[in-house]
């Protein structure tokens, strides 16, 4: 066993994060964005018959998924979601 620096034991070549949770990056900012297929890309148009929790919980993985960590990446590729009187 051996200690991280919060002080709390880990099995020899476990990694220091919560169960679950994805691995922080640090980045210099130079990253680029990848490209999302439209395909692959959820939209949003506001029916009754949609959840607007599940479609953040699902725009969160997509993201993820296409390594857009970051909250200004998330920012920038939102409103490309949003259709109809959404948008407007």
């Amino acid at each position: 066993m051996t200690e991280n620096r919060n002080g709390i034991e880990n099995r020899e070549g476990a990694e220091n994060r919560t169960e679950g949770s994805f691995p922080i990056r640090v980045t210099n900012g130079d990253d680029r964005m990848k490209n999302i297929s439209l395909s692959d890309l959820l939209h949003f148009h506001g029916l009754t018959s949609e959840d607007p929790d599940t479609f953040l919980f699902e725009f969160v993985v997509i993201c993820k998924t296409y390594d857009y960590t970051s909250d200004d990446q998330k920012l920038k590729l939102f409103p490309s979601t949003l259709k109809d009187a959404v948008l407007h």
